[in-house]
């Protein structure tokens, strides 16, 4: 049942634009989109098992695509290779040591995983062992992103008669899950030192 809504019942009026929203979201911004997509999820207005190929396959696309953006264009870039090298580059010996756990750990870290992605590219990692890495890293970070979504839609089901839209218990869920990756991403940028 759906709790009440200022604007997410046009998701409901043509399915497909939810999921179209959903893919693009994955693809550009991931923690917010997917913590955003789980909760809905868990809130009906998607259905799990589609949204979860959705979900996979504009990870895995996204990813791809920034890597290829990585290895081929980014001569043509400047300004975003210096952005790159400012975020990435603390990564580098773990990318080339252990890409699995880099492009894991990358993944929790707001902002620094898109720039990773683009270095793996820029180093010409071989493509075999990104995708490989990158797979694990995504089965993981959706778990882990995705369960947080949907049990925190869970866990205010029992507020849901305090709470009357569902954006507002969304942007509750949403502010805790930022305000947590705030203090995760300090800690594991002194871990890095």
């Amino acid at each position: 049942m759906h709790l009440h809504s200022l604007f997410l019942h046009y998701l409901t009026i043509w399915k497909p634009l939810g999921y179209i929203l959903a893919f693009f979201g994955m693809v550009f911004e991931g923690d917010g989109a997917l913590f955003t997509i789980a909760f809905l999820t868990a809130e009906g207005f998607f259905d799990a098992g589609d949204m979860l190929i959705v979900v996979f396959l504009s990870v895995i696309f996204g990813d791809m695509l920034w890597y290829f953006v990585g290895r081929n264009y980014m001569v043509f870039f400047p300004r975003i290779t210096r952005w790159v090298d400012r975020f990435a580059k603390p990564f580098d010996r773990h990318l080339l040591r252990n890409p699995t756990r880099t492009l894991l750990f990358t993944k929790f870290v707001y902002g620094a995983h898109h720039a990773v992605l683009i270095r793996a590219g820029m180093s010409k990692m071989d493509f075999r062992k990104f995708i490989k890495s990158d797979l694990i890293s995504i089965v993981v970070w959706v778990a882990v992103i995705g369960g947080l979504g949907y049990f925190s839609s869970v866990s205010l089901a029992y507020e849901k008669k305090y709470l009357r839209y569902a954006e507002i218990s969304l942007l509750i869920a949403l502010v805790l899950f930022f305000v947590a990756e705030h203090y995760i991403k300090k800690f594991s940028q002194k871990e890095l030192r």
